[in-house]
C-alpha cells in the first residue's frame, strides 16, 4: 500500500492527512484486503463510520470474548463484514439505532482453533440522510469482523428492542 492510496482514502472520507488518521486508514485498508478480502474503496459509506481521530487497530479475539450488536429488522445491504460492540454499549453510540431492531449477544467459543481478527475502532457521529433527526453521537467501541469469521461466534441471546 502506498501513500497515494492513503491520501485518496483521506480525500474520499474528508478527513485530514494527519499521523493518527493515516495510521488508522492504513490499518483499515490492510484489514479489508487481508481479512475481509474486499476492496475498501467499495465500502467507503461504511468506513465513514470509523472515527479516524482515535486509534484504529486489529485485535485478536480470544475464547470467551463477548460481543453484542443491534441489528435492524428491515433488510439492508449484504456486506462481507459484521459490526459488533461491547455488551452494554448504546446503539446511539455506534450508529445502529433503528426503528425496529433486535439485540444479540455473542461469545467466541472455547473450541476456537485460533483467535478471530477484528478491526477495532470508535464509531464516528453519523446521520443516514440530511433529514435524519436521530442523534447518533458516536464514540462507542466497534469491532468489525469478516462475515466468515462472525459465523464462528456462538449466539447467547436475542431480544427484540
Amino acid at each position: 500500500m502506498n501513500e497515494t492510496e492513503i491520501q485518496k482514502m483521506c480525500d474520499k472520507l474528508g478527513v485530514p492527512n494527519a499521523p493518527l488518521v493515516e495510521s488508522g486508514i492504513r490499518t483499515t485498508l490492510k484489514f479489508f484486503r487481508d481479512v475481509i478480502w474486499e476492496d475498501p474503496f467499495q465500502w467507503c459509506d461504511y468506513i465513514r463510520g470509523i472515527d479516524f481521530h482515535k486509534p484504529v487497530y486489529v485485535d485478536h479475539l480470544l475464547a470467551g470474548t463477548r460481543l453484542s450488536r443491534h441489528t435492524s429488522l428491515s433488510p439492508g445491504r449484504d456486506k462481507p463484514f459484521v459490526y459488533y460492540t461491547k455488551p452494554g454499549t448504546s446503539p446511539f453510540r455506534t450508529g445502529t439505532s433503528f426503528e425496529e431492531s433486535e439485540y444479540e449477544l455473542f461469545e467466541v467459543p472455547q473450541s476456537i482453533g485460533s483467535p478471530i481478527d477484528a478491526l477495532v475502532s470508535y464509531a464516528s457521529g453519523i446521520k443516514f440522510h440530511p433529514g435524519d433527526r436521530v442523534s447518533r453521537l458516536g464514540g462507542g467501541l466497534q469491532y468489525i469482523l469478516s462475515h466468515e469469521d462472525s459465523k464462528q461466534l456462538i449466539k447467547l441471546e436475542r431480544t427484540a428492542t
